[in-house]
């Protein structure tokens, strides 16, 4: 996967942000010209998928130019816009295209106030309209304290039986360092509740990233994942719960100036030029060997040592949580 950043600006202000080192920081958009660079530099890999990302790109100054761009590209088969849905029925006619699949981040109303939150639901129902089987809806756990029924209402109404979930990582805000296993093990019965709300209704949760580690599930956990999973082969849906606790692979997201990160979450860890390389697998080559080959052998637990998941790499908790510790090893290493 790879992303172009469109846009630092947001019309919202969520509290669990990962991108915060950028989003509302200042204005900074995207050219044009550096949309087209980084367009062609990731179709060096003809089989990468495409996203367009923000800040909010639907509120990009050049957002129509854009998906003109991509309609009339035909080695592009496939592009994934991540949207809040606020603003996207702005340009309904030029998402029409096969190619464009995306993904509403859904909020409640108590966070975006009740003019966004009506005007979100209004837009999923014309969605459901010109999109059908074409778009998802998404929510980010960030709290146990979070009423997430309101999700439930989006989807009935998007006419949709599967809905993706985040849990949110730590952002600037918080702590990056904080004691990781016991930290799941308190999120974990308010996500088991979520997860058991979601099978009752008939509806396939389906992880982002940032998953519970194996070592903190219980064989009573386990079988209710097994439901989930048995619940996306009845739907033909490919990606579940426990196929998703692995741990994740380089994605990719290029800046408005043509900068490089290997993910929001590790932003701050390493900017890199697309221009320095040939194409984008060998900048995934870059950042694996600069930051996942060290995250690796960078254990959050003494526990880790001993355990099978980890070496099977079946953790699927974000990697920032080990930035602390990965700096050290590589001091070490490298000194």
């Amino acid at each position: 996967m790879a992303n172009i950043f469109l846009t630092k600006k947001c019309n919202l202000k969520c509290p669990y942000c990962f991108a915060d080192e950028f989003v509302n920081k200042d204005n900074q958009e995207i050219s044009i010209e550096n949309f087209k660079k980084a367009l062609n530099f990731i179709k060096t890999n003809p089989l990468e998928r495409i996203g367009l990302i923000g800040g909010e790109p639907t509120i990009y100054s050049n957002f129509h130019e854009i998906l003109q761009i991509i309609n009339n590209d035909k080695e592009i088969n496939q592009v994934i816009v991540y949207t809040n849905g606020i603003e996207i029925d702005k340009y309904i006619e030029s998402l029409e295209n096969e190619k464009f699949n995306l993904l509403i981040n859904c909020n409640c109303e108590k966070d975006i106030g009740k003019t966004n939150f009506d005007k979100l639901k209004n837009n999923i129902s014309i969605l459901k309209k010109f999109k059908k089987n074409k778009f998802d809806i998404g929510i980010n756990l960030y709290s146990k304290e979070l009423d997430y029924t309101f999700i439930y209402e989006l989807l009935e109404l998007a006419e949709l039986k599967r809905l993706r979930f985040s849990i949110s990582i730590p952002n600037d805000s918080k702590e990056k360092t904080i004691d990781v296993i016991n930290g799941f093990k308190d999120f974990k019965p308010f996500l088991f509740q979520f997860f058991n709300e979601c099978l009752e209704k008939n509806i396939l949760p389906y992880n982002d990233c940032n998953s519970l580690p194996n070592c903190i599930l219980t064989t009573e956990d386990m079988k209710i994942l097994l439901k989930i999973d048995n619940l996306g082969k009845k739907y033909n849906y490919k990606d579940t719960i426990i196929r998703s606790m692995n741990t994740c692979k380089p994605v990719i997201d290029i800046l408005p100036d043509l900068t490089s990160v290997r993910c929001f979450g590790l932003s701050k860890y390493e900017k890199v030029p697309i221009s320095n390389f040939k194409n984008i697998e060998s900048l995934r080559k870059y950042f694996f060997n600069k930051i996942d080959i060290y995250a690796r052998i960078t254990k959050i637990s003494n526990n880790c040592n001993s355990c099978n998941y980890d070496y099977l790499e079946k953790c699927g908790y974000c990697l920032t949580y080990k930035l602390k510790k990965m700096n050290e090893n590589i001091e070490k290493l490298t000194t």
